[in-house]
């Protein structure tokens, strides 16, 4: 997927803090949201550049190898950037960024699953995983046919735990919900996948492994 950045203002002048400290990846994130609130030129260009490859990642894990990941990745910083102003805690850019993208991907996965009638649009394209073997590439492609049976709010718990590697309190903040509510969902989703995972050979290394492990 190649990354293009949403519509920026031009470079930024020597006097904005963003443009003084150096290297870019030094200047603290509650310093670039106040950079960003405050109108200052570039500053939302450093914002794409700085979480883009997070935000792509997040939404590949979610959403698999599909066609309109590039669509919901530019639909992800176009919401960032029109409520930004509203993020109090300047600290936790990255946390707010991720909600955001969970949100986003919920939103499409719940307008394809409306869609399913189509029957023929529904199966996982045969897309390359880039830098994979076949045997892994084969093993991603019945994943996210096991996680396309599921419903979105089942599907992202799963994908934040289980392939984003995420903490529970983090899966909890990124979906809005409590940690009690994070456990019981994954105890049951994580049940069902393994058992509907059972059905692949390609996945019967990773099952034996415990790779997702349901205790």
């Amino acid at each position: 997927m190649s990354l293009q950045r949403p519509q920026t203002p031009p470079p930024l002048p020597r006097t904005s803090v963003v443009r003084e400290l150096r290297p870019r990846e030094e200047i603290p994130d509650a310093v670039l949201v106040n950079e960003i609130k405050r109108g200052a030129p570039g500053a939302t260009t450093m914002l794409f550049d700085r979480y883009a490859r997070h935000v792509e990642r997040l939404v590949w894990s979610l959403l698999g190898p599909e066609s309109e990941s590039e669509d919901i990745l530019h639909e992800v910083f176009i919401r960032a950037f029109e409520g930004i102003h509203g993020l109090e805690d300047t600290s936790k850019l990255k946390g707010w960024l991720t909600g955001i993208t969970v949100f986003t991907s919920r939103e499409w996965i719940r307008r394809r699953t409306r869609r399913r009638w189509l029957r023929f649009t529904d199966e996982v394209p045969e897309m390359p995983v880039v830098g994979a073997s076949e045997e892994v590439g084969e093993a991603t492609r019945a994943v996210y046919t096991v996680l396309r049976e599921m419903d979105a709010d089942d599907r992202i718990v799963f994908t934040l735990r289980y392939i984003e590697g995420l903490e529970l309190t983090e899966v909890a903040t990124a979906t809005n919900v409590s940690l009690a509510t994070v456990k019981r969902r994954l105890s049951d989703v994580g049940k069902r996948f393994v058992n509907r995972a059972k059905h692949f050979e390609a996945l019967r290394p990773w099952l034996e492994a415990g790779r997702w492990t349901t205790e």
